[in-house]
């Protein structure tokens, strides 16, 4: 029997191949949305599992529209590069996008809406922050996303629809970009070549990436009532200098570390660290891989693919 019936964007990115995945094992029915260029790489476990509908075509709406999905859960955001952030157009881009999504699914039956923020919106803050923690973004990706949580929340209490705004801290595993800090270091480990980093001072929350996924998909069933912004991470800050440590153990290499060879960024957040007790109170635990075992997943998978 079907769990239900939910439309997915981003299923070929990082985050939400881990979603189809997810949704796929919890028995739902899945229509992911792509571009025609989009690879299924990421996804290749389950893609033949999943309906898929291409954006570019002219009728896409109309095979959305058909599909009568329950739930939508918005993982696609353009943009998301360290270079993008600032880029307004292609920020705003996804704006416009979500609310031609979230018209395209109404007259289908949609009931619950579920949408991917970040840790981007509270801005440059240091130390642990919980949902009323002010928020001052600082880029067009933060602002952007700020912006599209108003969008959201409007549309869907206009609708009496059910949504949850996610706000997601630091995420690492396998499949990752390749120049994402773990990934990054352990293939210069692998590769006996001593990574250039900074200080690793900072303090980082890092959740892996199919715990976020598990989590994101435990809030579908959840009872009316509900609606609003979560903080989903790893309820814990880890400094870079112990995740360092514990991939060149994984790695089996002695190679230094050149510690201090890139500067910090100018407002580099120092501590950046999720209170994820909302989130818990309301959808249940995040059960958590124990850090060791998902940094060595992610460091095997580096090894098998670099």
């Amino acid at each position: 029997m079907s769990a239900g019936r939910v439309v997915l964007t981003g299923a070929t990115g990082f985050i939400g191949s881990y979603l189809a995945e997810e949704l796929v094992a919890k028995g739902y029915e899945v229509l992911a949305l792509r571009r025609t260029q989009s690879s299924l790489w990421r996804v290749a476990s389950v893609a033949g599992h999943i309906t898929w509908v291409t954006i570019d075509e002219p009728d896409w709406q109309q095979q959305v529209v058909a599909w009568q999905a329950e739930y939508l859960v918005h993982a696609a955001w353009l943009g998301v590069g360290v270079g993008q952030r600032d880029d307004w157009n292609s920020q705003l881009s996804n704006l416009t996008f979500t609310m031609e999504l979230l018209q395209t699914l109404l007259p289908g039956g949609l009931k619950k809406v579920v949408v991917l923020g970040s840790q981007a919106e509270y801005g440059a803050f240091h130390g642990r922050v919980d949902e009323g923690q002010p928020t001052q973004p600082v880029m067009a990706y933060g602002a952007v996303k700020l912006a599209t949580l108003e969008l959201v929340r409007a549309y869907c209490s206009a609708q009496s629809l059910e949504w949850y705004w996610l706000r997601v801290f630091a995420v690492f595993g396998p499949r990752e970009d390749a120049h994402w800090f773990v990934s990054f270091v352990a293939a210069n480990f692998l590769k006996y070549q001593s990574p250039a980093l900074t200080n690793c001072e900072q303090q980082y929350d890092y959740l892996f990436a199919p715990d976020l996924a598990r989590a994101i998909v435990q809030t579908l069933p959840a009872a009316p009532g509900f609606s609003g912004v979560y903080n989903v991470g790893a309820n814990r800050a880890i400094s870079l200098r112990t995740m360092v440590d514990t991939i060149r153990d994984l790695t089996g290499t002695a190679t230094s570390v050149q510690y201090g060879a890139l500067p910090y960024r100018p407002g580099q957040v120092m501590h950046m660290e999720s209170s994820t007790s909302r989130f818990e109170h309301t959808f249940g635990p995040i059960t958590q891989t124990a850090l060791p075992t998902a940094l060595a997943a992610t460091v095997e998978y580096v090894k098998q693919h670099q």
